[in-house]
C-alpha cells in the first residue's frame, strides 16, 4: 500500500489525520503526521522526514503532502525526493480523502495520478455563495 505523509506548521497535519478516521476508521495504516513547531530545528525536521517515510514506505512508495508551497516542510521533503516519494504541496482535504480511497485499489505508487488528485483538491476550492447564486441563475431561466 502507498504510504501517506502530511507534513504542516503546526497541528494542520494531525488534525486532517484525525478527520480522515471519521471516513477511514481509527486504524488507517501507513499514514503519519509530522508537525513542524516553532521550536524545532529544521535539520532535526529532515530525519523526522527519512524515519517517517521508512516506517510507512513496504516497497510501495510514499506520496506527502505540505501544507505550503515554500515553507519549510516542503524545502525539507525535497531533500529525500526520489522516484519512489511524490510531494504535493497546498494540501487539503478533498486530497486526502481522494488519496486514502484510491491506494486502496493500486499496487505502486506509479498507478497514483498525481495531476488527478491535484485537480480534486482545485475543484473543492469554490465559493459558496458564487455557487448558489449561479444555481439560483439557472432555475430562473
Amino acid at each position: 500500500m502507498v504510504g501517506i505523509l502530511l507534513m504542516s506548521h503546526g497541528r494542520m497535519a494531525e488534525g486532517m489525520l484525525d478527520s480522515s478516521k471519521l471516513f477511514f476508521g481509527d486504524d488507517i495504516p501507513q499514514i503519519k503526521a509530522l508537525c513542524l513547531m516553532a521550536s524545532d530545528n529544521p535539520e532535526e525536521f529532515d530525519e523526522k522526514i527519512r524515519a517517517a517515510v521508512e516506517e510507512i514506505d513496504d516497497g510501495q512508495g510514499v506520496i506527502a503532502m505540505c501544507d505550503l508551497l515554500g515553507g519549510t516542510p516542503c524545502n525539507r521533503s525535497a531533500l529525500v525526493l526520489n522516484d519512489r516519494m511524490q510531494v504535493i504541496t497546498g494540501m487539503n482535504f478533498s486530497i486526502l480523502l481522494e488519496l486514502l480511497g484510491k491506494r486502496m485499489s493500486v499496487n505502486d505508487i506509479s498507478e497514483i495520478d498525481i495531476p488527478e488528485l491535484i485537480q480534486v483538491g482545485k475543484d473543492g476550492i469554490i465559493s459558496l455563495n458564487e455557487f448558489f447564486k449561479a444555481a439560483q441563475q439557472e432555475d430562473s431561466y
